[in-house]
């Protein structure tokens, strides 16, 4: 099977429209996730916590940074005697822009413990700071949201109209990633919804429809996202990019002969490299011009791509069958779907869930500057990306349970161990690249088993186990957020992830030895498939093609 081989046979248009769709959908659709360290530090959205007026010896040729940090513990800083109280943050002002303020080994000019209840922590910080007077906001609740912030001297705060520069009250850890998650969960209802239209009406026209429903959220979020309700509604609208791939990959493997099929899903599905692309970019472009403004600019590529898909997308002349909902009930009737659903609800759950929360986590975390951050999250993310055909390749040829097995395994280690090291980034670092990759090859792994036990059912099956996936993004998030509110740390939430995995790996172990005495091989190879060259071609089709 060759690259050429396309060119014989099917449409190509059609499969250069299917990555269009794809690509451009998934960049939209982890859009909230990229703009987060952005988001929940506007004043004008979360509200203004404390106004910081720079004094005199702040220049405009000499830059310092302001972070602020929540209560340490005595294992994130050796130098503490005990644990700080957690009704307290740490305010330091360190020399340098952003990028050069957070590494560790510049240290702070000053540092205050304040407490916002307590007037006497900020009357004392301003009687010894030399840098900044700190006033409490009206409005203000709390303390502020962990934060990174460029200190602007006097005269460009002058230029700008303003004697002070407010810092956000901000969100805490559980409501940011609620709202990073409701794309990820809202995907699972699209998804099913869009492939029962797709199928029934054509990938072409639910395409162009889908893609010009998702210019909604874009349009809220660049005029109207004043509120955390108002951010909702565009999450659960931006759920509707990540069901593109019910409409992207049908729409390119049914072209062509089933000895193409899955090399043609595999060219549409490299659209998930619009995961990579906003992580990267969108920080960048939010420093620039404004997080508004991005759900702006993203209305660009998403009108180009949706006049190229609709002038060139054309359907396949052989249509299959509608799914109807009692095709649904009748697989989900049987114990293997909701297994599968499980092992998928780990696999992608944890790759979407975690590519959506890196850019916050590596903000918080390792106070990662907000205009970078992407640089430092996106080799994490291309791990779980590039490697899902190999792990499916792998799956042919040793077995999806092996795989599994080995994956889920890793996983848990590597979860655990981020927990344990997760204040040593060098050892967290190496941890969660392992992780990463795991999850993508067990996203493979997963689909070299589903088509050899729901062979007549895979396209309903699909839908479900993709829609599970996405289900476990949003909950991961929601455990990541409200754990770390409850403990103080994220390294709770990798271990709440780890105990998951372990779930999933009893659940395989469990109900292997049943599939291999029925419709499996041992391992996990297809019957009469002792390597990958003699695998069904569909069968290998969706273990390395297939994207949720």
């Amino acid at each position: 099977m060759k690259l050429s081989d396309l060119k014989q046979s099917g449409h190509a248009p059609s499969l250069f429209s299917a990555f269009l769709h794809f690509d451009i959908s998934f960049m939209v659709w982890v859009i909230l996730g990229a703009l987060m360290p952005f988001i929940m530090t506007d004043p004008s959205l979360t509200g203004q916590n404390l106004r910081i007026t720079p004094t005199a010896q702040v220049q405009t040729g000499e830059q310092y940074t302001m972070l602020i940090k929540g209560p340490q513990t005595v294992k994130q800083n050796p130098k503490l005697k005990a644990d700080q109280p957690k009704n307290v943050y740490n305010l330091l002002i360190k020399p340098g822009d952003p990028s050069i303020a957070t590494k560790a080994s510049v240290k702070p000019v000053e540092k205050f413990v304040l407490d916002n209840a307590n007037p006497a922590t900020i009357a004392a910080a301003n009687a010894q700071s030399k840098l900044i007077h700190i006033d409490l906001a009206p409005g203000a609740h709390g303390n502020p949201n962990e934060n990174v912030i460029a200190l602007k001297p006097a005269a460009a705060l002058a230029k700008a109209g303003k004697t002070f520069q407010p810092i956000a009250n901000g969100y805490p850890a559980s409501t940011k990633l609620l709202l990073v998650g409701i794309p990820l969960l809202a995907a699972g209802f699209w998804r099913i919804l869009l492939g029962v239209l797709a199928d029934r009406f054509g990938s072409k026209r639910v395409g162009v429809a889908s893609m010009f429903f998702t210019l909604l959220p874009l349009i809220v979020g660049f005029q109207m996202a004043t509120s955390y309700n108002s951010l909702v509604f565009v999450a659960f609208f931006l759920g509707l990019a990540g069901a593109s791939f019910a409409v992207a990959l049908p729409l390119a493997s049914r072209w062509y002969p089933p000895h193409l099929q899955g090399l043609a899903m595999g060219i549409a599905g490299a659209g998930n490299s619009g995961t990579v692309l906003a992580t990267l970019f969108a920080p960048m472009l939010a420093k620039a011009y404004g997080w508004h403004e991005v759900f702006g600019l993203l209305m660009i590529p998403v009108g180009i791509v949706l006049v190229t898909f609709a002038v060139l997308a054309k359907d396949p002349p052989s249509q299959v069958r509608p799914a109807r909902a009692a095709d649904y009930a009748a697989v989900l009737a049987k114990p293997d779907a909701w297994y599968f659903c499980m092992l998928y609800f780990v696999t992608f759950g944890g790759f979407v869930g975690m590519s959506s929360f890196f850019n916050t986590f590596f903000v918080d975390q390792y106070d990662a500057p907000k205009a970078t951050v992407g640089l430092w999250t996106a080799p994490f993310i291309m791990a779980g990306s590039l490697v899902r055909p190999i792990g499916g390749a792998l799956a042919d040829r040793l077995g999806g349970v092996r795989m599994l097995t080995v994956l889920y395994a890793t996983v848990i280690l590597m979860a655990i161990g981020v927990g344990l090291a997760i204040n040593t980034f060098p050892v967290a670092e190496v941890l969660l690249f392992v992780m990463m990759a795991a999850l993508g090859m067990g996203n493979g792994s997963v689909f070299q088993l589903v088509p050899q036990r729901f062979k007549k059912e895979i396209g309903v099956m699909t839908g479900l186990v993709g829609a599970a996936g996405g289900v476990g993004g949003y909950y991961l998030n929601f455990a990541l957020g409200h754990l770390h509110d409850i403990t103080g740390t994220y390294a709770s939430g990798f271990y709440a992830f780890a105990a998951i995995a372990v779930v999933a790996f009893v659940v395989l172990r469990s109900v292997a030895p049943g599939w291999t005495k029925s419709w499996l091989g041992a391992g996990g190879v297809a019957h009469g498939a002792p390597a990958a060259a003699s695998a069904p071609a569909q069968e290998r089709v969706l273990a390395g093609a297939e994207v949720a």
